[in-house]
């Protein structure tokens, strides 16, 4: 009986212990838990000011960011003179006298097959050269007959899967070179005054009439002839070509002022007069009020230079003497409107040479040699792509601000990677600390109950 009385105290008294080591450690796994609450309000405070602060000094660099757009955008032309008769100004480049990032006689332009350059032959200074879309200088290719055979390039145009076609009309003849520049052929043809090309075939505008080719340079056909007596074949200089996709061929007989569309077998499509042929005179151009010739001759071309697709299947042709482009259907060739308006300043035409036009920003080019430039534009109505659309909207934008974006970029970047390390160094340290709080106290229950226990039965 006295044993069973022992027990019973005996197990009291470690129920006792056992409930204050709880107690003690649900005290101090209490007073732990206030101070983790206490910290974390802290922290969140902390992370809220941090947070604020790196609000305002994105805005403040974004505001960076649209001074230094306004700063950089061309100051020649208010902000609605961007966009006057037509068309819209993008940007112009300029020759810069001896300068090797500059041109002197920029007598042709044409985009690269990428979207992101213009390539333009600077005639006076015997080279090629490659420009990104914001003016800055990519690539010069020399003229070295010794190196890639040509001495004097007057006219360019690229394939789609990037081949490349140089005319040295002072010269007569094309030289064809791969995407690499790798020479290919050079064609002997009289006096050649424009190119065109697709991945299939190349066309080649002389003085009399045009030819075509396949794409590495063996003859096909050719349209020419001295005999006046058949408009068919008497053509007086093809300062403009263009090939589709189809291979169907689109001529702008420049003095006869008029445009022939040609399909692949090489029979005529349809014949546009496009004005008073200028070999008889100028008496076309914008401004004629002649109510005979304005039905007679639509679009009112005066020296019709260049011609290029648009994406929504319009042909652009820009006239050398009336400062403007005129915009015709190309499947029927019916005249649509005409754009453009003359003047030396950004945005306006003076004697224009030739076109050409980037589906992957909806932008066009001209080239202007008497000036030393050339003008980037954009023609309403030139495509549906609003992705086009887009990248050349944000191309300024973009081109300017590029470098105050990386930083924000940066910034975002080592603030979220500043808050995960943190948030796991808490983690840890909230581990660490309940491990160290419950390890040595739930120890010492158990010990001291082992040593009761053994008393007892000592006992």
């Amino acid at each position: 009986m006295t044993d069973k009385v022992k027990d019973d105290l005996l197990n009291t008294e470690v129920d006792e212990a056992a409930a204050s080591s709880s107690t003690a450690l649900e005290g101090a796994t209490t007073l732990r838990a206030s101070a983790t609450n206490v910290d974390d309000k802290s922290i969140r405070r902390t992370r809220t000011v941090a947070t604020i602060i790196l609000i305002l000094l994105i805005l403040i660099i974004l505001a960076a960011c649209l001074m230094l757009f306004a700063l950089l955008r061309p100051g020649g032309l208010q902000l609605d003179g961007r966009q006057h008769a037509g068309i819209t100004w993008i940007r112009s480049i300029y020759g810069h006298g001896l300068d090797a990032d500059g041109l002197i006689n920029p007598t042709s332009v044409f985009f690269d097959p990428s979207g992101d350059s213009v390539w333009i032959t600077d005639s006076a200074r015997f080279r090629l050269v490659q420009y990104d879309l914001n003016g800055r200088l990519m690539r010069i290719i020399n003229a070295d007959w010794r190196v890639n055979e040509m001495i004097f390039p007057s006219r360019i145009a690229i394939s789609p899967k990037g081949w490349h076609y140089v005319a040295e009309q002072t010269y007569n003849r094309v030289q064809i070179f791969d995407e690499n520049w790798t020479h290919v052929e050079t064609i002997l043809i009289q006096e050649p005054v424009s190119v065109s090309a697709s991945d299939e075939r190349l066309a080649i505008g002389s003085r009399r009439g045009f030819a075509v080719f396949t794409y590495y340079g063996e003859p096909i056909g050719m349209h020419a002839s001295d005999d006046e007596d058949d408009p068919e074949t008497w053509f007086d200089y093809v300062h403009g070509l263009y090939m589709d996709s189809d291979n169907n061929t689109f001529v702008v007989d420049t003095f006869n002022n008029r445009l022939i569309k040609f399909n692949p077998m090489g029979e005529s499509i349809y014949v546009r007069n496009l004005g008073h042929p200028g070999n008889q005179g100028i008496l076309g151009g914008r401004d004629v009020t002649d109510e005979e010739a304005a039905e007679e001759f639509p679009a009112n071309m005066q020296l019709p230079k260049g011609i290029a697709m648009d994406a929504a299947g319009r042909l652009n042709i820009i006239d050398m003497f009336d400062f403007s482009v005129a915009i015709l259907d190309a499947e029927t060739g019916d005249f649509i409107r005409k754009v453009g308006q003359y003047g030396v300043e950004d945005g306006r035409f003076f004697n224009p040479n030739c076109i050409d036009y980037n589906p992957h920003m909806d932008m066009f080019a001209t080239a202007e040699a008497s000036l030393g430039r050339v003008q980037l534009f954009s023609i309403e109505g030139s495509s549906d792509d609003d992705l086009a659309q887009a990248r050349r909207q944000l191309s300024d934008f973009l081109n300017a601000c590029c470098i105050p974006l990386i930083i924000i970029l940066i910034i975002l970047a080592a603030y979220l990677i500043s808050r995960y390390l943190a948030r796991k160094r808490r983690e840890k340290e909230m581990t660490a600390a309940l491990a160290g709080s419950t390890g040595p106290d739930s120890e010492g229950v158990v010990d001291a109950a082992e040593v009761d226990s053994s008393s007892v039965q000592q006992t």
